[in-house]
């Protein structure tokens, strides 16, 4: 029987590791479908990739001690020997068959390797057990930068604990649509399909113990009851939830996630939902359309040179500003390999606040937040804003009366969210 499922894992990640992949859900998901994938088969191969990126250094360095001369092998071999040591580590496969199973792919890839593959994979299944407590105790390894900025705001305990957060799987979080059903109603007709689910801090947020296409392949999701929303992104509406009325501008919409959930806080008014990208505008068209939520205006709009007449006219604006998306690091490890340019992100950043304050009418509120939690993405952007805002604009509290939030991953199980907010006086 042809092994497929690691054939697609191989083919997925020299993709990656040669730059003609960006975003690892997409790639495996075209994979996925190709193969028309079991529930139990999709999980293996996401986990597995998953895991190969989030932890590639770890699982290098464990490989560099058995092959000295690691870089120069050819790609397709070094992510032969991933998928071996990734499946050894996190996967409860015995040891004889992992190796067997990547010895055969071997002799198909590069067959002239075949011994040395055998060799090292046996060698470290030996030592599966010690490599495996150290991943347990350290959690994952961060890029030096971010575990410097992160250690300078929570400390080395609470970073001890983040660390090991991220290593876990993502949860799958949903939003109910509470204008169409309750959470616990939703719940029992889940349940009644043998779908079980689990409610959360938030009110409206459910986590649920299923695979994603099959979730969005119930009547549930078909009806507009609910969608997948991550719980660090619900939060982030929830704390803006006291400014949610009148008039609301969501500058940088994407597909909508934020502007479906203030659409179920807001009493009367209208969501604007702008975004420069047609094909993101769409989607969230559809989404309107599903859920019934027709006070969201969507339009394709290039922040940075909005319409005249919004000017002065919204009594909130939010901008959910394009990052380098860290906070997400345990959905979307493939952010280790990009290496984003923060620098060139806080120009984009700060000159989407300034076009966006245009919009703000006098006492409306004007919120920025980014799925990412680096200082040059959060402090920076926030004190050149300031410096430039002038004496009309006030720092507004949120949550517990906080000027700034951090939605920190191993707080809530969740993305990671930066938040900040002032007030046109």
């Amino acid at each position: 029987m042809i092994d497929y499922r690691r054939r697609d894992a191989l083919q997925i990640l020299n993709r990656l590791y040669t730059g003609r992949v960006s975003f690892l859900d997409a790639e495996y998901s075209r994979w996925i479908k190709k193969r028309n994938y079991t529930e139990k088969d999709r999980g293996w191969l996401v986990s597995l990739l998953r895991n190969i990126v989030k932890h590639q250094s770890f699982i290098d360095g464990v490989l560099k001690e058995y092959l000295p001369r690691w870089g120069k092998l050819p790609v397709a071999i070094q992510n032969l020997l991933r998928i071996g040591v990734a499946e050894l580590l996190f996967h409860s496969s015995p040891s004889f068959a992992v190796v067997n199973e990547v010895v055969e792919i071997t002799k198909d890839t590069g067959a002239e390797f075949t011994a040395l593959v055998n060799a090292v994979l046996r060698k470290i299944a030996r030592k599966r057990d010690y490599y495996s407590a150290i991943l347990e105790e350290e959690g994952m390894e961060l890029p030096p930068f971010l575990e410097e900025e992160w250690k300078s705001w929570i400390g080395e305990e609470d970073l001890k604990l983040l660390k090991k957060s991220l290593s876990l799987p993502p949860p799958l979080y949903v939003r109910v649509n509470t204008l169409k059903i309750g959470e616990d109603e939703l719940r029992e007709r889940w349940r009644e399909k043998g779908i079980e689910s689990s409610k959360t801090v938030l009110p409206g947020a459910l986590e649920v113990d299923a695979d994603y296409s099959t979730l969005l392949a119930l009547p549930e999701y078909q009806e507009g009851l609910f969608y997948p929303q991550d719980l660090g992104s619900q939060l982030v509406v929830k704390t803006i939830s006291p400014f949610i009325r009148g008039k609301i501008i969501d500058v940088c919409c994407g597909t909508g996630g934020k502007a479906l959930t203030m659409a179920q806080y807001l009493s009367g008014g209208e969501v604007f939902a702008w975004d420069k990208k047609e094909g993101k505008v769409r989607t969230l068209s559809k989404f309107i359309s599903l859920f019934n939520l027709g006070k969201i205006k969507p339009m394709v709009v290039d922040t940075l040179r909005p319409p005249r007449d919004f000017f002065s006219t919204a009594d909130l604006v939010l901008v959910d500003a394009p990052c380098s998306g860290w906070g997400t690091i345990r959905r979307n490890p493939e952010i280790l390999l990009k290496n984003p340019d923060l620098e060139d992100l806080s120009r984009q950043q700060f000159s989407l606040l300034l076009s966006a304050s245009s919009l703000v009418k006098k006492g409306g509120v004007m919120v920025y937040c980014v799925c990412s939690i680096t200082k040059k993405e959060t402090q920076k952007v926030v004190k050149e804003w300031e410096l430039n805002a002038g004496k009309e604009w006030e720092k507004v509290g949120l949550g517990k009366g906080e000027e700034e939030m951090i939605i920190w991953p191993h707080q809530f199980n969740s993305d990671g969210f930066f938040v900040a907010a002032w007030r046109k006086k």
